[in-house]
């Protein structure tokens, strides 16, 4: 078996993320019928009382289906490759010395 032969190196880490101004998306508002009122006639109050945290999560749950879902990601994907970068790209961290040999450098000439 060839044994390896490695090369001096330098390395260089980059974070990636989309930038800010790709990955934001505009509020979604959804209207609904008022929640049932303990002064309204039809109230139960053994399945009418929910906190707003729950009336939050039931209307979030039930609005957004994996349709909707399925659309916010299109137009998310449309707008990234729209972008010519839609990229944040910094580097994070810089070291060397790693056992690699010539043919893993990335060559820039």
């Amino acid at each position: 078996m060839e044994e390896k032969q490695y090369v001096d190196n330098d390395v260089f880490r980059y974070s990636i993320s989309l930038r800010y101004d790709v990955d934001w998306m505009p509020d979604v508002t959804v209207y609904v019928k008022p929640f049932p009122q303990p002064w309204h006639k039809d109230y139960d109050e053994n399945k009418d009382t929910l906190s707003l945290e729950e009336k939050e999560d039931l209307v979030q749950e039930k609005y957004f289906t994996q349709e909707r879902i399925d659309e916010l990601k299109k137009k998310l994907v449309d707008k990234i490759m729209a972008d010519e970068n839609p990229f944040h790209i910094s580097c994070v961290d810089v070291d060397g010395g790693y056992n690699v040999t010539e043919e893993q450098l990335f060559k820039f000439e």
